[in-house]
């Protein structure tokens, strides 16, 4: 009877420290769950973070790009302007309206280019 009992207790310990690592067994399990799942997200937001900085620098270079367009039509407007002189004529109202807004949009433009320029690469130097 006696090494009945013996065999009872060992048992329950046995029992007692499956059970330990069991539970030690479901925390690692729910660790790396936990961080595929961070992993995830993290490489979902860094991919956004790529695709918004490749973005960036597309404006600024389109941007870049209407800054010579802008170059080439004010010289022609310079022209223009000046053979109205020449023939002391005023230019039509929308002539003036455009000579007027290349200005502008040559300002905001080149603003444009320059932050998002700045702000890909602020993004690509994080990445």
């Amino acid at each position: 009877m006696k090494t009945i009992e013996t065999v009872y207790n060992k048992l329950n310990n046995a029992k007692t420290e499956l059970a330990t690592h069991k539970v030690e067994l479901a925390l690692i399990d729910d660790l790396v769950k936990k961080y595929d799942s961070i992993k995830s997200d993290a490489d979902s937001q860094t991919l956004k973070a790529r695709s918004a900085a490749q973005d960036l620098d597309e404006v600024s270079n389109k941007s870049k790009s209407i800054l010579k367009e802008i170059q080439e039509a004010q010289k022609v407007a310079e022209q223009i302007v000046k053979s109205a002189e020449d023939l002391g004529i005023s230019l039509p109202n929308e002539a003036k309206v455009a000579v007027n807004q290349l200005d502008a949009y040559r300002s905001d433009v080149s603003e444009l280019a320059s932050r998002a320029e700045k702000s890909g690469d602020a993004i690509f130097s994080i990445l």
